[in-house]
């Protein structure tokens, strides 16, 4: 019986804390902004942050108004990660760190991807660069990135020379209503 509570007591502490993170990460106001180290990512470049940006995306695309998760400055190590729609509000999600894939490529199985949006309406991701460079898609000349499309996509820099560029290495797919210097294919 004692063990029972303190099983108990243990759930109702951990479901609490739980709780305590997701309120935490949302920031008050109209719409919410969900950062993802108060979710538990860190920016270190080796732990795998995959669950702190689902987590984020989970609750920002089901809040109403406009929400935004932000990843900050850091190396955020990610595995799969399947941000699905619709969501019931605007969903920014803005980029000042860096999301690192894993190299192992089984864990990109069920999917086939590495990051897989699907079913979400104007969502906007905003960032910053130190170059030009808005699209990199550097992929092994053994594995191949295949069946990428880019549609819809708007790329801003206010650099020197206002221009954007993408890079591709063994990537093939499709573009529709992108700028041309964006379309890697």
């Amino acid at each position: 019986m004692r063990a029972l509570f303190l099983l108990a007591l243990f759930c109702v502490m951990h479901g609490e804390k739980e709780e305590s993170k997701r309120i935490d990460a949302k920031a008050s106001g109209p719409g919410g902004s969900f950062d993802i180290t108060k979710l538990g990512a860190s920016g270190n470049g080796k732990i795998d942050n995959t669950k702190a940006v689902q987590e984020a995306w989970a609750s920002a695309c089901g809040d109403t108004g406009k929400q935004t998760i932000l990843i900050p400055k850091g190396d955020f190590l990610v595995g799969q990660l399947n941000f699905t729609g619709p969501c019931k509000g605007d969903v920014t999600i803005h980029v000042d760190g860096n999301l690192l894939s894993t190299m192992d490529l089984s864990q990109y199985k069920e999917h086939g991807n590495w990051i897989e949006i699907l079913r979400v309406d104007n969502l906007v991701i905003t960032g910053t660069s130190s170059t030009p460079e808005a699209v990199s898609l550097l992929c092994s000349a053994k594995i191949p990135c295949t069946g990428v499309t880019m549609d819809d996509i708007n790329v801003e820099y206010s650099g020197t020379n206002n221009k954007t560029m993408a890079i591709c290495t063994n990537a093939k797919g499709s573009t529709k209503g992108c700028l041309k210097e964006l379309a890697c294919f």
